[in-house]
């Protein structure tokens, strides 16, 4: 039954009904019920119904658990997410009076910065400075490595970037960068409602990215690894290069030798799988051999990992609606678990799950750390 425990070690279903009263329309059941009584008229839109719409992180774990999947075939017989997300573009479209004004700021600031979070758009070139790299528009490479917008939000986030393209240069990766003509995926503004402007973003980077004539895309942010890969996969123009989140991409590097892993790391680690890349990517191997070939460091799994991972709480916008306080409280039985499995540290590979995370982790004084998997790649570099 949906909103109940369906398979074991699985704690919850939606984690926005554990963090809330739980009533119906906090979790998907409710959520296509309101879907059908907007369609069939027994419902009006109102400013109450608006706020529903976005109390869900867009984590697919519904799918996931409650038999809206083809458990054979792993087929989407019922996607949940594309009807939320199909709710919200239409109350954005017709009832834009009614959103909350910080997902209208995102929106205003991607059409003025070309980002979601009001910052300049020499933001993106400033954590490459001093360090001699290629832009891709002058001087093509194989490899596109693409930050996104979160990285160069915060000094911490920017270091990530840099160690990131310090990782592929030790490898002797040939990659290039965008630098303040990066752009934004689309991923957030499509997420809150707004097709209209992403899919206008998406056709003009896929313009782009195949003018520049790169054949693989790496990204650092879940969430644009699974808008270029899943979402313009969708779109009217073809997008030629292969997307890989960078956790997609290291192994190889790793396997054959080309990464020199020696310095010793010890520390144990619950390895959290970003709902972008995990359920929506069925990315779940690559980070944990990542973490198994570095020195010293142990990999403990949670009671709920892989495709029943718990939401980190901050997708689908939710890192804003209530202010974060309901995402927060959801990052917090993630953090549980993972000092319930013996964890020193939590690792993840997405910018949000990470700053969630932290602050999740800091609403219960405890003194776990949380990294991006790219920290400790760097850390045991020679």
């Amino acid at each position: 039954m949906c909103g109940n425990k369906v398979k074991s070690g699985v704690p919850y279903v939606c984690p926005v009904k554990e963090s809330t009263p739980g009533f119906d329309h906090f979790y998907s059941r409710g959520k296509t019920v309101i879907a059908q009584g907007l369609l069939e008229g027994a419902l009006e839109p109102s400013p109450e119904l608006a706020e529903v719409l976005f109390s869900c992180t867009l984590c697919g774990n519904c799918m996931t658990q409650c038999g809206s999947m083809d458990q054979d075939t792993g087929e989407v017989l019922v996607d949940t997410t594309e009807i939320v997300e199909a709710m919200r573009a239409d109350f954005l479209e017709n009832y834009s009076q009614w959103i909350n004004p910080a997902y209208q700021s995102i929106l205003n600031s991607t059409r003025q910065y070309n980002n979601p979070w009001g910052l300049p758009r020499t933001a993106k070139e400033k954590w490459a400075k001093q360090m001699q790299l290629k832009n891709a528009r002058k001087e093509p490479a194989p490899v596109l490595l693409f930050t996104g917008c979160t990285m160069p939000s915060s000094q911490s986030l920017s270091s990530r970037a840099r160690k990131a393209a310090e990782i592929l240069s030790r490898a002797d990766v040939d990659f290039a960068i965008l630098g303040k003509d990066e752009p934004c995926c689309g991923s957030v503004q499509k997420r809150i409602g707004d097709r209209k402007l992403s899919d206008e973003m998406m056709e003009a980077n896929i313009e782009l990215f195949n003018s520049i004539g790169c054949e693989t895309i790496v990204t650092l942010c879940a969430g644009c690894a699974n808008m270029l890969k899943n979402d313009y996969g969708q779109a009217q123009t073809e997008l030629k290069p292969r997307v890989l989140h960078i956790v997609e991409f290291l192994p190889k590097l790793i396997t054959e030798g080309k990464l020199q892993l020696n310095n010793k790391h010890p520390l144990k680690v619950a390895y959290h799988d970003p709902c972008h890349l995990g359920r929506h990517m069925g990315v779940y191997n690559q980070p944990r051999t990542i973490l198994n070939n570095l020195p010293g460091v142990e990999l403990l799994e949670r009671a709920a990992t892989r495709e029943n991972t718990i939401c980190c709480g901050a997708g689908g916008g939710m890192r804003i609606f209530e202010s974060g306080t309901i995402a927060e409280k959801i990052g917090e039985a993630a953090v549980e678990a993972a000092i319930n499995a013996g964890a020193e540290a939590l690792v993840t590979a997405c910018p949000f799950c990470e700053m969630n995370l932290e602050a999740a982790a800091r609403n219960q004084d405890t003194q776990i750390p949380v990294y991006d998997i790219v920290d400790l790649v760097y850390e045991t570099l020679t």
